[in-house]
């Protein structure tokens, strides 16, 4: 019997584990981490002085005083430099740990595995992280390389890239290079709800800016839509916008969604666009699709 389970190639990942520096988390990151319960996970950003993003870090709290920094992806060793950088004006200790996991869509036959959203577990030095629209598994290589191998022979499906487009685009999961780079607000991009401003003694960097910004108003906001015709985009001639009066926004991230005939794509808009809006499309096929509007939707998760 196949199972129910979808495997992306295997990546490296890195885990920083920060232990009794609860000043430095603070300054890390947008979000307040002391705030984690054991167990739980929070994907979170790091911002520079101006308030643009350096990256994205899974943060686990493994115990009271302990957080685990998970890393993958691109840019990663920039990250982990970036996360040492910091830690060296509050002496904070870091063991860094160069590991191996992959993504995964659907159930995994192994108890570790069943977790609920946002959380964590640990059996035999493999990590579950359940990241809510996807989930990732991370431990020594050669461990990470054989579940991997032994899920395929058990019926797994292997995973393309297409499908964890669509998954995260679903998801209004920002992707660095696409939706965001270091000049980019996390206020703009889908990673507002990060941002922790309720304690004002912690002063993480980039907050100045951003929170100013953030009580200013009127900055534009991500938003998924999905297309009332459903195109493929490897016909695209030109970069899908959604028009609004004389201006065009431009899709960052677009997937024809598997199994289903829907097109679905994320895209900034102005702060006035509101989930259920039906707004203009410009969609360029060829051949032509006929597609001219679109809705903007929930995240789908």
């Amino acid at each position: 019997m196949a199972l129910n389970l979808v495997l992306f190639q295997p990546q490296p990942v890195t885990v920083l584990t920060v232990k009794k520096a609860p000043k430095f988390l603070a300054r890390l990151t947008a979000s307040d981490l002391s705030k984690l319960a054991v167990g739980s996970l929070e994907r979170t950003v790091m911002l520079n002085a101006s308030g643009g993003i350096i990256g994205t870090v899974i943060a686990v709290r493994t115990e009271t005083d302990t957080c685990e920094l998970f890393l993958y992806g691109d840019k990663a060793d920039v990250r982990e430099a970036w996360i040492r950088q910091v830690s060296a004006a509050f002496d904070a200790e870091i063991e860094g740990r160069h590991l191996c996991g992959f993504l995964y869509a659907g159930e995994m036959p192994v108890d570790a595995a069943k977790t609920t959203p946002n959380t964590a577990k640990e059996e035999s030095e493999i990590s579950f992280l359940n990241l809510r629209w996807i989930q990732l598994v991370t431990g020594p290589e050669a461990n990470i390389k054989a579940l991997h191998e032994n899920l395929t022979a058990a019926g797994a499906q292997a995973g393309a890239q297409e499908g964890l487009d669509a998954l995260r685009i679903l998801a209004k999961e920002p992707a660095e290079g696409l939706e965001f780079d270091e000049n980019t607000s996390p206020l703009e991009c889908g990673f507002e709800d990060v941002l922790d401003f309720s304690d004002p003694e912690r002063i993480f960097i980039g907050r100045a800016l951003t929170e100013a910004r953030f009580k200013a108003g009127g900055y534009d906001r991500m938003h998924l839509v999905a297309f009332e015709t459903a195109f493929d985009p490897a016909l695209l001639v030109d970069v899908p916008m959604i028009v609004m009066g004389d201006t065009g926004y431009q899709l960052t991230s677009i997937a024809r969604i598997p199994d289903i005939p829907l097109t679905a794509g994320l895209v900034r808009l102005p702060y006035t666009v509101n989930v259920g809006e039906h707004v203009a499309a410009d969609v360029k096929t060829d051949p032509r699709s006929y597609c001219e509007k679109a809705l903007v939707v929930d995240a789908q998760v």
